[in-house]
């Protein structure tokens, strides 16, 4: 393989032929056939060693329109917890979750709860009873107590139970030892240093300024008409941890190339090594046999040591480390249909890993 010059995309990606790396064109024909033949499909993109090999739009979408990424937000609020260890806002995953929030200490006395380690919200494995419907958010009775409230269905750390609840919790730690609301901290500290929420040109909030186009609001959240930020909150006005925000597919492979990379982008160390490796350890397993780290999913699908950030209705990253490759795509979510991303996967991806 010929050698390709090392760089950061914080400004913009590169491209180059497939060529590169000993891969054809027609390599990628599944997945533009799977993408033509399903309408929820609105990209795919493949990146490899830094450079995108492969990206298309369909039906309206294109490279510079943001999209509901949904539960795949729930990696970015990850990360974000990686940058607070960094940073020394947090001292530790082993920490309970009462400890952020002293005046319900009372509620940690009870049934348990006091068991409840940050690590446990971040590996879904909290114990605590699932609460409603993801409209819980929008519910004005959506409180700190009343999460913090819920009885225990498990122990701590014993079960795997996807809990958009758990997560929110995370993100609401994240904005008390910040000092700040999440999105701001997640602005800050990870989107710009990566070149997220910014155009090519350098500007940012692009979809403020004609040069993106914005998809409409989370169905399950609110807008904060004071920022600039695409992500929802919930009633009370706090950044919504587990779904709600946008990013371009461009963006969304930003956050795979900085996990490839072990955290580090340029000259800086933006995520700790040790947080992205044990980001990537199976504390639980889901029910469909995969393993789940920090908000990450860990299939033995394929390739040894994929990683995969998922939501809701066919938004993917899928990270191949052995192959320094990242799959992206976006989707439109369908009610009573599988998800966009399950086809992808077994009639597009398929065939091209196994060439590779």
């Amino acid at each position: 393989m010929e050698h390709l010059e090392e760089y950061w995309p914080t400004s913009a990606w590169r491209t180059t032929d497939p060529s590169m790396f000993q891969m054809k064109i027609e390599d990628f024909q599944p997945l533009r056939d799977c993408a033509e033949e399903d309408d929820r499909i609105h990209s795919i993109l493949v990146v490899r060693s830094g450079y995108i090999i492969f990206e298309e739009y369909y039906h309206g979408w294109s490279q510079n329109h943001y999209h509901n990424v949904n539960s795949l937000t729930k990696s970015v609020t990850s990360a974000l917890v990686g940058i607070a260890l960094r940073e020394k806002l947090l001292n530790s995953l082993h920490q309970s979750i009462f400890s952020f929030f002293p005046e319900y200490a009372s509620l940690g006395e009870q049934g348990n709860r006091k068991a409840i380690l940050l690590h446990h919200l971040l590996s879904l494995s909290s114990g605590f009873t699932l609460l409603g419907d993801i409209d819980t958010f929008l519910e004005h009775t959506a409180s700190v107590e009343r999460i913090l409230s819920r009885p225990l269905a498990h122990a701590p750390g014993q079960v795997f139970s996807y809990d958009d609840l758990d997560i929110h919790l995370v993100a609401l730690i994240l904005a008390r030892v910040a000092g700040m609301p999440l999105a701001d901290f997640a602005q800050r500290n990870l989107f710009q240093p990566l070149g997220i929420w910014r155009d090519e040109q350098g500007q940012t909030y692009p979809w403020k300024h004609g040069t993106a186009r914005e998809d409409a609001p989370h169905p399950w959240g609110l807008w904060n008409e004071q920022t600039d930020w695409l992500w929802s909150v919930d009633r009370q006005g706090n950044t919504i941890g587990a779904f709600g925000l946008q990013l371009t597919t461009r963006e969304m492979a930003k956050l795979g190339l900085l996990y490839l990379r072990q955290g580090r982008w340029e000259k800086q160390q933006i995520i700790p090594v040790e947080y992205v490796q044990a980001s990537q350890h199976a504390y639980s397993s889901t029910k469909w046999g995969a393993g789940y780290g920090y908000c990450w999913y860990l299939p033995t699908w394929q390739r040894p040591h994929t990683f995969w950030a998922l939501g809701f209705g066919g938004q993917l990253l899928a990270c191949f480390p052995d192959l320094d490759m990242i799959f992206a795509m976006t989707a439109r979510p369908a009610v009573g249909r599988l998800p966009a991303h399950r086809k992808m996967l077994q009639i597009g991806l398929e065939p091209l890993l196994k060439r590779l």
